[in-house]
């Protein structure tokens, strides 16, 4: 039964935005949005290629430096729990400012580092900003786009993962080759400078947003857990990148194994995966004009298929790397519509709610690879990507249920 009144809002209603143009966004808004997520992605995704590298630098051993990601990912999550809501109390600009500004020194620390200790201190603060910066970002994207064109705006800002994938990693991998892993930091500290200063020309607030916290309640990410669909939306996320996560921290090392390939070789399957994310962005106008609540369950029956056949698609290099873009695509399809729908069902606490998303991702990437690693080491790759698939379909249940709530056109 739906208990909300008949005159009121439905609570999966996008904010009422009515401040918002009614042209789409401009291409060079979207491109600072794009640029940090870039920031972000290429830095979270940096260090692993490298670890050799720093290890080699601070004297120590890649195990240790790997706490350096734990570092990063736990002061990522637990951001994201407390400080997200400051896009929310604050608006956009000012929050995009400062988080841009504090992760370009947080890089250029980490370039600069003279222990591995500092380096995790380094990240930690890295850490700490992205847990602010990406639940701005997802939130201004979703508000930018408004009810009919979110899906299309969001695509275009979540492309900044497929760059990261595609071209940040790869180039920062090169650039260590080249001159070091410090200057892999320094290009990266420069990038968020760069964004930074972009950001300070955006247009300010209307008023009623600026108005800050003493004129209106700022919801927490606690409360806004309690709100109808929040929940089991969140659900659907943690099935999701516990999937992912997990799958995708041993599909690498199950590829060479089954083609005996070379890291470089292998490395392909990456770039398919991030061409398939990125081409899946031209999908976005059917998630605006169908629903996303409609669709989101279906794509996740659709991921837990892929998961299904990556085991033995992994014995055949071109259907491996065929199977790796349809995984992009799906990929970027669910957690577009993911992202979306939280948006929508905490209506004016974007900030919260994409801070609960961010937390619960995060907490994914410890969950994920941890439990699936045990079936990894037990009995092979075939048991990781069959743990995922079933996952995958618990995520298709909660996602099949918080349909039922909504109209379609939700």
């Amino acid at each position: 039964m739906d208990d909300t009144a008949p005159d009121a809002p439905r609570p999966d209603a996008p904010p009422p935005d009515t401040h918002l143009p009614d042209t789409p966004p401009s291409g060079g808004l979207i491109g600072l949005l794009i640029a940090a997520v870039v920031t972000v992605g290429s830095n979270a995704l940096l260090l692993s290629p490298i670890l050799i590298d720093v290890a080699r630098d601070f004297g120590t051993d890649t195990v240790t430096i790997a706490r350096v990601i734990s570092a990063y990912g736990a002061a990522t999550a637990i951001s994201a729990l407390f400080l997200s809501t400051a896009v929310d109390r604050f608006g956009a600009r000012p929050v995009l400012v400062a988080t841009t500004a504090v992760m370009a020194l947080a890089l250029a620390a980490s370039a600069a580092a003279p222990a591995w200790p500092v380096l995790a201190a380094a990240q930690m603060l890295a850490g700490i900003t992205a847990g602010m910066l990406l639940p701005a970002i997802y939130a201004t994207a979703t508000s930018l786009g408004g009810a009919a064109r979110g899906a299309r705006v969001l695509g275009r800002v979540l492309n900044g993962w497929a760059i990261s994938l595609v071209a940040g990693v790869p180039a920062s991998a090169a650039i260590t080759d080249l001159a070091g892993w410090r200057v892999a930091y320094v290009v990266l500290a420069a990038i968020a400078a760069a964004t930074c200063l972009g950001c300070r020309r955006l247009p300010p607030a209307p008023a009623r947003d600026r108005a800050g916290p003493t004129r209106h309640r700022v919801a927490s990410p606690l409360a806004t857990l309690r709100r109808p669909g929040v929940a089991s939306l969140l659900v659907v996320c943690l099935t999701f990148m516990s999937a992912f996560y997990g799958c995708y921290a041993f599909v690498g090392d199950a590829f060479r194994r089954a083609l005996d390939l070379d890291a470089g070789t292998a490395g392909l399957f990456v770039l398919a995966y991030g061409a398939g994310f990125g081409l899946a962005s031209l999908a976005a106008p059917l998630i605006d004009r169908i629903g996303p609540a409609r669709l989101l369950p279906r794509v996740m029956v659709a991921i837990a298929g892929v998961y299904l056949i990556l085991d033995p698609a992994l014995h055949s290099f071109p259907t491996a790397l065929a199977v790796a873009a349809i995984w992009g695509m799906v990929n970027h399809l669910g957690l577009n519509m993911l992202v979306l729908l939280l948006s929508r069902r905490a209506a004016g606490a974007g900030g919260a709610v994409m801070g609960l998303h961010s937390a619960v991702t995060y907490t994914a990437v410890f969950l994920g690879p941890l439990l699936l690693g045990l079936a990894y080491e037990g009995i092979g790759f075939g048991a990781v990507a069959g743990a995922a698939a079933a996952a995958a379909l618990i995520g298709a249940g909660a996602a099949w249920r918080d349909a039922r709530r909504w109209p379609a056109s939700h």
